[in-house]
């Protein structure tokens, strides 16, 4: 029998990660699992890690790229060849937290056949695996029509990419994940599903994002290419809306392209990367003048004065006491 679920883990230079990755997939109660694990032609020893570990174990598939591909292109390549019902990536340097998160995101599926994506709360980790911070967009798990889901997505990019499951089905309709948009291709793929079908979302933390120093976003994009490509993401979304979508959703065009030009600039903030922050900022600006006529923007820049002033720890100690966190990670403000 086919699998049910199938999870791409793609590798790039992260020999010292992905046996977590791959091991908390593997031990997971959902055992009707199959792991794809692309290497793109990593230079470290990711690919002996593999072949040592994974080589004759009936649930891995291994993909070991002779020349580097990219990571758009591994997670297509690891779709096309995944067999199972529900799909989805961990990058390697994640993994699951709860033995039992596939067979949570499962459930829903289960539950309700019209549903395209499921996503849940996370948390961020750091190089030891040691959680240091929590991210849960809503309070309570939910399943909700996809334009209700859109009206809020098309703000900022809430939706973790490890772990999220995808139903086939959905795939057929919207396609694959889009090579031209390598920073953002997430956030593109979540808001043309979301547009057509369902979505559901579990609020307890089942996966782990680790933060380092040589995280994509990081090392691979500069604040000013990945405002661009956020910027493109959203005219793309709203172009691809189909006939019946609610007016209200058509006509928040504008106000999405100001919000999505922040989310640069927010995701750094959030991380105490001070330079970078600012330098989305200033992009932002000189890509869409009329932000400068936006509370959006004058707010982005006070708090970001103000973490450059008082540097990130007191700065989230601040940002604890004034707000509620759950939907602190709804804005990019």
């Amino acid at each position: 029998m086919p699998p049910r679920v199938s999870v791409i883990v793609t590798c790039y230079n992260y020999g010292r990660f992905v046996a977590e990755a791959v091991d908390s997939l593997l031990g997971q109660t959902f055992q009707e699992l199959e792991v794809i694990v692309v290497d793109d032609c990593s230079p470290d020893n990711s690919r002996q890690v593999l072949l040592e570990r994974y080589a004759d174990h009936p649930r891995v598939r291994l993909v070991l790229h002779d020349v580097n591909q990219g990571h758009i292109r591994s997670y297509n390549e690891g779709l096309g060849m995944a067999r199972g019902e529900f799909m989805g990536v961990l990058a390697a340097d994640d993994f699951c937290l709860r033995s039992d998160a596939v067979e949570r995101l499962v459930a829903v599926f289960d539950a309700n056949p019209r549903v395209g994506f499921v996503y849940s709360a996370y948390a961020m980790v750091d190089v030891e695996s040691r959680p240091f911070r929590s991210f849960q967009p809503f309070e309570h798990d939910y399943v909700r029509n996809g334009f209700d889901e859109f009206r809020s997505l098309m703000y900022a990019n809430y939706v973790p990419h490890s772990g999220t499951l995808v139903r086939r089905s959905a795939h057929d309709v919207v396609g694959w994940y889009d090579t031209a948009l390598p920073h953002a291709g997430d956030w593109d793929l979540w808001l043309r599903v979301a547009s057509r079908f369902d979505v559901g979302y579990v609020a307890e933390q089942l996966f782990a994002y680790r933060v380092h120093g040589t995280n994509m976003s990081i090392a691979r994009y500069s604040p000013s290419h990945a405002n661009g490509e956020v910027l493109l993401t959203i005219e793309k979304a709203f172009d691809a809306l189909p006939p019946e979508t609610p007016h209200d959703i058509v006509a928040s065009r504008k106000t999405a392209i100001h919000h999505a030009l922040l989310k640069t600039t927010w995701g750094d903030r959030s991380l105490g990367r001070i330079k970078r922050a600012w330098e989305g900022l200033l992009d932002a600006a000189k890509r869409d003048p009329s932000l400068l006529g936006t509370k959006l923007f004058y707010s982005a820049l006070v708090k970001l004065a103000l973490l450059s002033v008082v540097g990130h720890k007191r700065y989230e100690r601040l940002s604890n006491q004034r707000r509620n966190p759950a939907q602190a990670t709804m804005s990019p403000t």
